[in-house]
């Protein structure tokens, strides 16, 4: 009887932290993605990996120590999940800035990737940034970390440390970083360009200028789109090669 109550521990406490990173984790949390799918798909990943973990249950003879183990379970899958999704976000933001400039600000609709509204650009950033982590079979050794994680974190072992979360603030900052890097070129030429029109509409003041700017910025950045995809291409295929390492440092500082 003791042996079962032990399994069935086992099984919850991995139930749970599988449940955190398929909430949040690219391609599996998506909104995009049915309830029931994803339900479906935690209890059988959780079937898997319950017989392979190997680490001790903790003592979990009460309520409180059963909700303490819980929430620090889906703690770590928060924290894998969302550390994860945060390398979609550089492309969201680097879209976002491009898109903008464009002109595209007002053409914004429904992002079912991070449930807001965006622009059109950063929907083609976020789809792109899917199909590169696809291919690369990304979703496969994302679940290879999740096996791992058990026993980097044993089960109720998480411990919030000043190394998470200076780890975390680490991520935040490349974020925004690696977004700005991304969208810097086409940025650049199109604030040139704006900087341009603004002067041509000085001197020729007959000119019907704000249609004619926007027709320019949006086949500007068309343009720029196109000759700078081999670019993305190869920034997005570094960051995700990365994230390897940053979720195995982050799974180290729990």
């Amino acid at each position: 009887m003791n042996d079962i109550l032990i399994h069935a521990n086992r099984f919850m406490l991995v139930l749970i932290r599988t449940s955190g990173v398929v909430m949040v984790a690219p391609v599996f949390g998506t909104p995009m993605v049915p309830m029931r799918v994803k339900a479906a798909f935690v209890m059988l990943v959780s079937f898997v990996l319950t017989p392979v973990v190997t680490c001790s249950v903790p003592a979990l003879d009460n309520i409180a120590a059963f909700g303490t183990a819980a929430v620090r379970e889906l703690g770590v899958g928060l924290v894998m999940g969302f550390s994860s999704m945060l390398v979609f976000s550089a492309f969201d933001f680097a879209g976002e800035l491009v898109g903008k400039q464009m002109g595209l600000a007002m053409g914004e609709e429904a992002n079912p990737l991070f449930e807001d509204s965006s622009t059109v650009l950063s929907q083609f950033h976020n789809i792109l940034a899917l199909l590169l982590f696809l291919s690369i079979n990304g979703h496969h050794w994302f679940l290879q970390a999740l096996g791992a994680s058990f026993q980097r974190v044993p089960l109720g072992g998480m411990e919030l440390s000043a190394a998470l979360t200076k780890g975390m603030m680490q991520r935040f900052i490349e974020m925004f970083s690696v977004g700005l890097k991304m969208a810097a070129p086409a940025v650049c030429v199109l604030l040139l360009l704006t900087v341009s029109l603004a002067m041509l509409a000085r001197a020729a003041p007959m000119l019907n200028m704000l249609m004619i700017s926007i027709s320019l910025r949006i086949a500007a950045g068309l343009m720029l789109i196109g000759l700078l995809l081999p670019y993305v291409y190869s920034f997005g295929m570094n960051l995700f090669f990365n994230l390897r390492t940053d979720l195995d440092l982050i799974l180290k500082a729990m």
